[in-house]
């Protein structure tokens, strides 16, 4: 059988549990250029997050990939702060669920990151990411205005 061009790239739940706390440290002490963390408020439940993430540069300006069932909570846009190093940067965050406008986004952080797994994913050597690849990864797109 063949490998999809696109698959998962992650570490298990398990790991990002044990590691979380550790990534923060490193992102508040500025270690982790590549990495940010997210801070919302559940929509339905106003539980505060403060998430791990990885931020990417498309098309002037920020973006965070995920399949985390979190995510939905940015749908119409809600408030967000995102801490990277000692800056914190205020602003709103908005989902992006369209396969159509998540593929054009993700190729582009697949391009400028020194490997896929930097964006969480698998990917066979010169593939272009697709709508379907998005789909069968199960990325969604935060988009970040900040100011």
């Amino acid at each position: 059988m063949t490998e999809p061009p696109v698959a998962a790239g992650h570490p298990p739940d398990l790991m990002l549990k044990v590691l979380n706390p550790i990534m923060k440290g490193l992102v508040r002490a500025g270690a982790m250029k590549q990495l940010a963390i997210l801070r919302f408020n559940g929509r339905k439940s106003g539980r505060r997050y403060d998430l791990v993430v990885g931020w990417h540069e498309v098309d002037d300006g920020r973006v965070v990939f995920t399949p985390a069932r979190w995510a939905v909570n940015f749908r119409g846009g809600i408030p967000v702060s995102v801490r990277s190093g000692r800056r914190t940067l205020t602003g709103t965050g908005t989902l992006v669920d369209d396969p159509a406008e998540v593929a054009p986004a993700l190729q582009q952080a697949l391009e400028q990151a020194k490997h896929p797994r930097e964006i969480g994913l698998k990917v066979r050597e010169g593939h272009r990411i697709t709508p379907d690849d998005v789909r069968a990864v199960g990325r969604r797109m935060i988009r970040l205005s900040l100011g």
